[in-house]
């Protein structure tokens, strides 16, 4: 799958017909969907992901983080991202912020109307960040949401009930794995996801 993609990246790079290469990033996000599938089950299987940095990697700007997450979800046009914080994710974390990010913006892009958009936004303070994701969905009835939220604060063993939410669930176990606190909540347009990235991940200008 990797090697696919590397192939897909050179294509695009080479090819100047519109037509062409929109059916080119087609395929590259059904290529990083099928990817992101594999790394699902390996999560679940409690083992590490072959993209993962070494733990001396300087970082990815966290923009750079919600973009990469964009570029893996097949509807990433619906996706309105305000994040412009370049804080650095330590290396070690970022390919799974990555991963849950894409999880959550799959979720949100294939639970609301299809012309809606999904936005992200960013707060960050003295201890952390949080990004928020909001799409313009049914949203959930509340026992559902006491459901979801409660998943996504204790990792549950695989099962056939927990593979049916598979995307929360790899959602809940990498969450756990940098202690990022992911939630659902009811908005006034559909149903938002919290995710609060603790300031250890991050290296802010002065920190040591």
């Amino acid at each position: 799958m990797e090697r696919q993609l590397r192939i897909l990246d050179e294509m695009e790079r080479e090819e100047r017909d519109p037509e062409r290469l929109a059916a080119l990033f087609q395929l590259d996000h059904l290529a990083a969907r099928l990817r992101r599938n594999d790394e699902n089950l390996l999560v679940l299987a409690g083992g590490q992901m072959r993209r993962r940095a070494d733990d001396d990697d300087p970082g990815v700007p966290l923009d750079g983080v919600v973009l990469a997450a964009l570029s893996e979800v097949e509807s990433y046009q619906r996706i309105r991202s305000d994040v412009e914080d370049g804080t650095p994710v330590s290396g070690h974390a970022a390919p799974d912020l990555i991963h849950l990010l894409a999880e959550l913006f799959d979720n949100a892009t294939a639970f609301s109307p299809p012309d809606s958009p999904v936005c992200v936004t960013c707060e960050t303070d003295e201890i952390g960040t949080t990004l928020q994701i909001t799409d313009e969905g049914i949203g959930l009835a509340p026992g559902a949401l006491l459901e979801a939220n409660a998943l996504l604060k204790m990792p549950p063993d695989l099962s056939i009930a927990a593979s049916e939410r598979m995307g929360l669930v790899v959602v809940s176990h990498l969450a756990a794995r940098h202690q990022i606190r992911v939630s659902l909540s009811s908005s006034s347009a559909g149903t938002s996801a919290s995710v609060r990235i603790p300031g250890d991940l991050l290296f802010r200008e002065g920190k040591k």
